[in-house]
């Protein structure tokens, strides 16, 4: 088993960014069906779509849109900004659960550790491997979102939108994903995945529920308006949404569940939640590193 990763330790430094996590990635995904992450990819990315023209079809029906085809797009857009994540971070607090080192592959996580290949190389590494359904269809949605622009013109900034919004899907998906695979080691070698994916998957459903779970509150402050912010700050659907210029707390269903709109308030921008869940995400991933080195030391 050693003999996998002596390359890792024979080659010379070389100056390349995240190489041990490239490494590990690599030998995950040796080991991956490539045509069952394909379809996996492919259900997420059809869902992701079902699921965005069934929340447009309820806010708006089509008929309403005329032959007004670029607002159509746009709305059409930030329908599937808004349920992305819904979709992805669920799925993620699963699948990011899995990447902890089971006990069946004691010797080979014990091989990597022994070689220059460091913890956060490990639990980087194996994260993305089993992340990547979830990355191939953001990325997926991401190359159809651009068509969509480029076929539609929606706005004059919309690449630009188009971009933030699945970076703001592609940030809170691996945060989530690594909550997950730290809720999931242990002390010792092997993991607990009820553990992890009950944990992940509390967190997802706070980050985007905070605002109505915090209406009583809200209710009862005479200034809310910090509070609103930090709820929305911590809202990747609302980050996503913003991204596009939607004010997506006056959609008639939201509208309805909280009191929020009736502060004055300003919408987080979409990169502080961006960077909020890229450091959530690295913070999870150095302390899975913490447990995996206590757990193979």
């Amino acid at each position: 088993m050693l003999s996998r990763f002596e390359d890792a330790r024979a080659r010379p430094d070389v100056p390349i960014p995240a190489k041990g996590v490239i490494i590990v990635f690599r030998h995950q995904m040796r080991a991956r069906c490539p045509v069952r992450d394909l379809i996996w990819a492919s259900v997420i990315l059809l869902s992701h779509a079902a699921l965005a023209v069934a929340f447009q079809s309820s806010v708006m029906p089509l008929s309403e849109y005329a032959s007004d085809s670029p607002r159509f797009v746009l709305r059409l857009l930030t329908m599937a900004a808004l349920v992305g994540p819904l979709l992805y971070m669920p799925i993620s607090a699963v699948l990011g659960s899995f990447a902890a080192p089971p006990i069946s592959r004691f010797e080979e996580t014990q091989a990597m550790l022994l070689t220059r290949l460091s913890p956060f190389d490990v639990c980087a590494g194996r994260l993305l491997a089993s992340l990547w359904p979830v990355i191939s269809a953001i990325l997926g949605s991401f190359a159809l979102s651009l068509a969509a622009q480029l076929s539609r013109r929606t706005t004059p900034d919309g690449y630009t939108n188009v971009l933030m919004v699945h970076l703001v899907l592609l940030t809170s998906a691996i945060a989530v994903g690594a909550a997950g695979q730290l809720a999931a080691m242990r002390i010792r070698p092997g993991r607990v995945l009820a553990r992890g994916i009950g944990i992940a998957t509390g967190l997802a459903v706070f980050s985007v529920s905070g605002l109505f779970l915090a209406n009583s509150t809200i209710q009862r402050m005479e200034d809310p308006t910090r509070l609103i912010y930090a709820a929305l700050l911590i809202n990747p659907a609302v980050a996503a949404t913003t991204a596009l210029q939607a004010d997506v707390l006056r959609i008639p269903s939201i509208y309805a569940r909280t009191d929020a709109h009736d502060y004055p308030f300003l919408y987080p921008p979409p990169a502080a939640t961006c960077a909020v869940f890229a450091g959530c995400g690295a913070v999870a991933l150095a302390l899975s590193s913490l447990w995996l080195r206590r757990a193979y030391r």
